[in-house]
């Protein structure tokens, strides 16, 4: 896999989930936090950060899935809330990730492996035909390109030329 890839595609997650380590730091009595990337037609796809105490309760957790937990996690979760549950461990860290100062911290983290499954699978949730592991970096960039405008309606590709140009 092209590594610009895979920088930007970790790079994005970070920054989006460093959104919610934002608003996490003004819930202080809650434990765990959750981030949705999808949630449509029965499949959610979500990033969770939970305690290893709150994972380790878990029945059916594997005890490899287990040896990859720190004190806190970042679990990528893929479900249909009945028969399909895909969990990734994408990053770790022994003290609250409310503590980051910003997402490049996040980024540096990440485990690159279970992101890059965990991002497999969400594209293909998603319906995105977008097999970036096989891409380099301009056939992503195009492919990502052709994505937006074929799934972005009219009035809001409109709208987003506007902003470009002001």
């Amino acid at each position: 896999m092209d590594e610009r890839v895979m920088d930007h595609l970790r790079e994005g997650v970070a920054l989006d989930l460093y959104q919610t380590v934002k608003a996490a730091r003004k819930l202080r009595d809650q434990k765990v936090f959750r981030h949705t990337l999808y949630d449509e037609d029965g499949m959610t796809v979500f990033i969770g950060l939970f305690p290893k105490a709150e994972m380790e309760q878990l029945p059916e957790l594997d005890e490899t899935f287990r040896s990859k937990l720190k004190v806190f996690n970042a679990i990528g979760v893929v479900t249909d809330g009945k028969t399909r549950l895909d969990m990734y461990a994408l990053a770790g860290m022994n003290k609250p990730f409310t503590t980051l100062s910003d997402y490049k911290e996040l980024m540096k983290i990440f485990d690159d492996g279970p992101l890059a499954g965990f991002l497999e699978q969400y594209f293909e949730v998603r319906g995105v035909n977008l097999d970036f592991m096989n891409m380099n970096y301009e056939q992503f960039m195009e492919a990502v390109q052709t994505e937006v405008y074929e799934k972005t309606p009219m009035a809001e590709l409109s709208q987003m030329d506007e902003l470009l140009k002001s």
